[in-house]
C-alpha cells in the first residue's frame, strides 16, 4: 500500500465533537455521527469557517484520559464561540489515499497501516491526533479520494 510522508504545520481546527469510551467505539459510531452531521445544517455552517489551508472536512481522533473525542471539523484561521476548537501540533504524518467506498477504505487502510506498514517501516508513532481528511466535493464520484493521516516521528 502506497503512502507519503508529509510534514504538517500546527493546525487549528473547529467543529463538532463527541466523546467515546475507546478508539474502537469511536470508529464504530463515527458513521452515525457523520450521517447526523450531513442531515443537519451544521455542514453548511461549518463549511463557511474553513480557511484555505485545507479545503475539506476532517474526522479527528483526540485521545483523552477517559477514551477518545472524535471531531468533525475544518481548518480555520480563527476560533469561534459556536464551535469546539482544537490544535493539531506540527509534525510528520504518513498519508494514505482512500478511494471508494470511502468509509470502508479508511477503515481498511487504518488497520493495514497499524498492523503491517508501520511495524515494518522505520517510522515510530508520535503522540498526536490521527485524522481522516475529506476534500470538499462529491464523495460518491468514482474518482473521489479521501486521506488518512497517521502521526509519526
Amino acid at each position: 500500500m502506497a503512502y507519503e510522508v508529509k510534514h504538517l504545520e500546527k493546525l487549528t481546527v473547529v467543529g463538532e465533537k463527541r466523546s467515546y469510551d475507546s478508539i474502537e467505539d469511536a470508529q464504530q459510531k463515527s458513521q452515525q455521527f457523520w450521517t447526523e452531521f450531513k442531515q443537519s445544517d451544521q455542514r453548511a455552517r461549518l463549511t463557511i469557517e474553513a480557511d484555505d489551508q485545507f479545503q475539506g472536512f476532517f474526522g479527528i481522533y483526540f485521545p483523552t484520559d477517559n477514551g477518545v473525542d472524535y471531531m468533525i471539523g475544518v481548518s480555520s484561521a480563527q476560533e469561534t464561540s459556536e464551535w469546539t476548537s482544537h490544535h493539531i501540533p506540527a509534525g510528520n504524518y504518513l498519508v494514505f489515499e482512500a478511494g471508494r467506498p470511502v468509509s470502508r477504505e479508511i477503515q481498511r487502510i487504518t488497520n493495514e497501516a497499524y498492523e503491517v506498514i508501520i511495524p515494518a517501516s522505520q517510522h515510530d508513532l508520535r503522540n498526536a491526533p490521527e485524522f481522516e481528511y475529506y476534500p470538499f466535493g462529491n464523495v460518491t464520484a468514482a474518482d473521489y479520494k479521501a486521506e488518512m493521516w497517521i502521526p509519526v516521528e
